[in-house]
C-alpha cells in the first residue's frame, strides 16, 4: 500500500489543437522561463463538443497536441496559471487543461562529469 501523499507532485495535462505551433513554444517557455524540466509532447486525434463545425462529421477527427508537465505540488497552481495564458487556453477553441495528483514519480538526474579537454 502506498503511503498517503508521499509524493507531492502534480501532473498538468494540456490538450491543444495541432497546427499553431503552440505546444513547442509552450515547452520552450516552461523550460527556459519557468525552469520546468519534466515536460512531454504527444499527438492524438479526437473530436469534441468544441470542435469547429467544419471538422465535424462521421469518421472525421482533428489532430491534437497533448503536453504533459510534472511539477511540485507547491508550484502547481502558479505553473497552471502560466500555462493557461501562455498556451492561449483562455481563447475560443484554445484547448483545455487539467491537473491531478500523482501517485508516484521517480527522480532522475544525470551525474556531474568533468569537462572534456
Amino acid at each position: 500500500m502506498l503511503p498517503d501523499r508521499a509524493n507531492p507532485h502534480k501532473l498538468i495535462t494540456i490538450i491543444l489543437p495541432k497546427g499553431k505551433g503552440r505546444a513547442k513554444a509552450l515547452v520552450q517557455q516552461l523550460v527556459f522561463d519557468c525552469g520546468v524540466n519534466r515536460v512531454n509532447i504527444n499527438h492524438a486525434r479526437g473530436l469534441g463538443r468544441l470542435t469547429p463545425l467544419q471538422h465535424r462529421g462521421v469518421g472525421e477527427s482533428s489532430e491534437k497536441e497533448i503536453v504533459t508537465v510534472v511539477v511540485e505540488e507547491s508550484k502547481a497552481d502558479e505553473i497552471f496559471e502560466f500555462i493557461f495564458y501562455a498556451a492561449e487556453i483562455n481563447r475560443p477553441h484554445g484547448g483545455l487543461m487539467f491537473q491531478q495528483p500523482l501517485l508516484a514519480t521517480t527522480l532522475f538526474s544525470l551525474p556531474d562529469e568533468p569537462e572534456e579537454d
